[in-house]
């Protein structure tokens, strides 16, 4: 199964293989780049605390969900924090925000449906996660935000158009 963790503001990509009961294949990517392959033979003791052997060597691990997919870690004294999702649920949490679809400046629609606002005009200066567009799909809302700070360089869409899966809504620079 594939999970996005993220720590320090990085993003990582975690690959775990189950081989046989309690023992995983884990690898961990990050920007398609292969960091570190590992086998871990995990065991449970308590209702959060686990003890690993990777590499040959054998952790404690005490393990705390503190909120919807934040994660307190301790190993061996060091205190981590992570948030980890499976890689579809991250997906499906960036389109719903509006954060998928940018390229060079473009914000993207991610689906069909009807624009319903458009907060910005071309000139306007932007910032990172501002609202830019509405947009009507399903019956549901969906509000795509500024990706960076920027300028506003054109806005392709108004009030009341109809726009198919891709289609670009707003440019910054």
């Amino acid at each position: 199964m594939a999970y996005i963790a993220i720590y320090q503001d990085k993003e990582y990509k975690v690959d775990v293989q189950p081989q046989s009961e309690g023992v995983y294949k884990v690898f961990i990517y990050e920007d398609e780049n292969l960091l570190r392959e590992m086998e871990l033979d995990v065991r449970r003791h308590g209702c959060c605390t686990y003890s690993v052997l990777a590499d040959n060597k054998s952790y404690e691990v005490d393990l705390e969900e503190k909120d919807k997919h934040l994660y307190e870690v301790l190993i061996e004294g060091e205190h981590y924090e992570l948030k980890v999702m499976d890689e579809f649920k991250m997906k499906l949490e960036r389109l719903l925000r509006g954060d998928v679809g940018v390229a060079e400046g473009e914000v993207k629609t991610s689906m069909t449906g009807k624009v319903t606002k458009v907060f910005v005009a071309e000139g306007d200066q932007v910032k990172k996660g501002q609202p830019l567009v509405v947009l009507e799909a399903m019956k549901m809302e969906n509000e795509f935000k500024a990706p960076k700070d920027g300028v506003v360089k054109a806005v392709k869409v108004k009030e009341g158009d109809v726009v198919n899966t891709g289609a670009v809504l707003v440019v910054i620079e």
